[in-house]
């Protein structure tokens, strides 16, 4: 989906784009919304994630597999700006389906350097209700923002869609352990997704968002390029549910906007 200029202009996207949204979230899974963010704020964004990536680097070791790394992101300019983490468009498509109360319970980054390889197929989340073969409504999604082009060959993520947000069966659902890649590669599960199902890369140019149902079956994919594949991650789920921490300064919690605060209302204030 492309933003149309009135759409930007108004925060708001049209019916129609709106209904195509909600089409591709429940149906497939996941939408790619391009044109939501500008290349200044691009740039000041990538600027000062390379600041933080190069310290994070030096003092941790790859926690998503080789050469992959989730980092927490602190919540503070440039990140925290009103129009990043409480985008009007964002919020209009992710409250149409999960309610007005959504909370951010996460606000992190995923980053493939050369020499990354393929994760095995996973969901973010465990069921909710482990002892049920159940699907169950949407209750969180996850938000990325490409902080540059995702090619093929830069390690962009690959996803199982058009159903895999909807299985409810424990046994089959793959659950992320990035200590044992290969060895859940090598799985029942991990075999059917890779030999019996195509996934599909998320090719998309740096500033587009892409929401997907939390649930869905995805991977990080080998970046084969000579500089960093760095992408955000936020998580909006609805009030009763919380994937992770968000920590922010107190003082800096009073003077967020009010759109601000309703969304991190439940975050951690130091």
């Amino acid at each position: 989906m492309k933003v149309t200029t009135t759409e930007w202009e108004n925060g708001q996207l049209d019916p129609e784009n709106l209904l195509l949204a909600q089409l591709n979230l429940k149906i497939k899974g996941y939408v790619v919304i391009e044109n939501v963010f500008g290349e200044a704020q691009l740039e000041e964004l990538k600027s000062r994630f390379h600041e933080l990536l190069s310290d994070y680097i030096a003092q941790t070791d790859p926690n998503r597999g080789a050469s992959r790394y989730g980092m927490p992101l602190p919540f503070e300019a440039p990140f925290a700006s009103t129009t990043l983490v409480a985008n009007p468009l964002l919020l209009q498509v992710i409250k149409s389906i999960l309610g007005d109360d959504v909370v951010c319970s996460f606000f992190a980054s995923d980053t493939a350097l050369s020499g990354s390889q393929y994760q095995q197929a996973h969901s973010d989340v465990e069921p909710l209700f482990p002892s049920d073969n159940i699907s169950l409504p949407p209750f969180c999604y996850v938000v990325n923002i490409p902080l540059v082009d995702f090619r093929p060959d830069n390690g962009p993520t690959e996803i199982w869609p058009f159903g895999t947000h909807l299985v409810g069966d424990p046994a089959v659902i793959p659950v992320p352990d990035f200590t044992r890649i290969e060895e859940l590669r090598n799985s029942p599960v991990g075999k059917f997704t890779e030999e019996e199902m195509l996934p599909q890369q998320v090719i998309t140019p740096a500033g587009s968002v892409v929401i997907r149902d939390i649930r869905m079956w995805h991977r990080g994919t080998p970046n084969r390029s000579n500089e960093p594949r760095p992408m955000m991650a936020m998580v909006y789920n609805r009030p009763w549910y919380n994937h992770g921490v968000v920590e922010i300064d107190e003082n800096e919690f009073q003077e967020l906007p009010a759109e601000v605060k309703q969304v991190f209302r439940k975050a951690v204030l130091r």
